[in-house]
């Protein structure tokens, strides 16, 4: 077991390190300052997972509206086996809807890698110290400052000695982490029959993909009111792009006299935190 936490901590290379701004603006001289935080994305986590346990893990996504915001919880599972001992990790992120193209999409990608963090895998990007962007005009990053003024940038990078200060001061990662009570799979949503209602006309894409509209709780089922236009593809929408949209349209008139499908979708509530994790 202490092998395989270790395979999962360990550092990643330079090529799977991805860069963001954490602050930025203007000297009095006009020059441009900025400070960045590396992460990695959901990708690389992911990968670790399949690095370490092969096809021995899974993970499940529960989404729902809350507010002005697409919230997220993924849970990771990883299965026993021999030398690997069973045990459930969650993640939460919550994402704006207004801005953001698909606020599910990104809702989940920072739920996978915060659910990962309880496993080790980037935990060391906690313990990095704080670093100085590099302004270049032919900087590989663009930012811009809140008074508007556009500048690109470059990552310092890592190099060995920060990674070997870093592990030294994680060395008791072991002991430090945290027992996490397994949880109990969610289970799948069962096949909807179609009653002839926009009840149980299926979402076609998306995060939310496979579930039907009468399964949502409202404010999630406004979204998709609020939000989904067909776009039409060589200068056509397609018929399911606009039976898509009439059910929602129908969605928000009197309720049918039918009754809706036969299942439960699980419910959670808003957390009281959602604490910044550095990817």
């Amino acid at each position: 077991m202490k092998e395989i936490l270790n395979i999962l901590r360990k550092p990643f290379t330079p090529d799977r390190i991805e860069w963001r701004l954490q602050s930025c603006g203007e000297k009095q001289d006009g020059s441009i300052w900025a400070k960045c935080l590396c992460y990695i994305d959901n990708r690389a986590a992911q990968e670790r997972l399949d690095e370490v346990f092969e096809d021995g893990w899974s993970s499940h996504e529960t989404f729902q509206q809350i507010g002005d915001k697409a919230v997220c919880v993924v849970e990771i599972n990883i299965h026993e086996a021999p030398g690997i001992q069973a045990r459930s990790v969650t993640g939460t992120c919550a994402v704006e809807s207004n801005g953001d193209i698909d606020p599910f999409k990104s809702a989940a990608s920072g739920a996978m890698k915060r659910a990962v963090v309880n496993l080790g895998v980037g935990r060391y990007l906690y313990d990095l110290p704080e670093t100085w962007a590099i302004i270049d005009p032919k900087g590989k990053y663009d930012g811009k400052t809140k008074t508007g003024t556009r500048f690109r940038w470059n990552p310092p990078g890592i190099d060995a000695n920060t990674l070997s200060m870093v592990k030294a001061e994680s060395a008791n990662f072991i002991d430090d982490l945290p027992t996490i009570p397994a949880i109990a799979p969610v289970k799948a949503l069962p096949v909807v029959e179609s009653d002839g209602t926009w009840r149980t006309v299926i979402i076609p894409f998306g995060k939310q993909k496979g579930m039907a509209l009468g399964s949502l709780p409202a404010a999630s089922l406004k979204w998709w009111r609020d939000n989904y236009q067909p776009k039409p593809f060589k200068g056509k929408i397609s018929d399911k792009d606009k039976a898509f949209r009439d059910a929602l349209d129908q969605s928000a008139g009197p309720a049918t006299s039918k009754p809706a499908p036969a299942f439960e979708v699980p419910a959670f509530e808003e957390p009281e935190a959602m604490d910044d994790v550095p990817f």
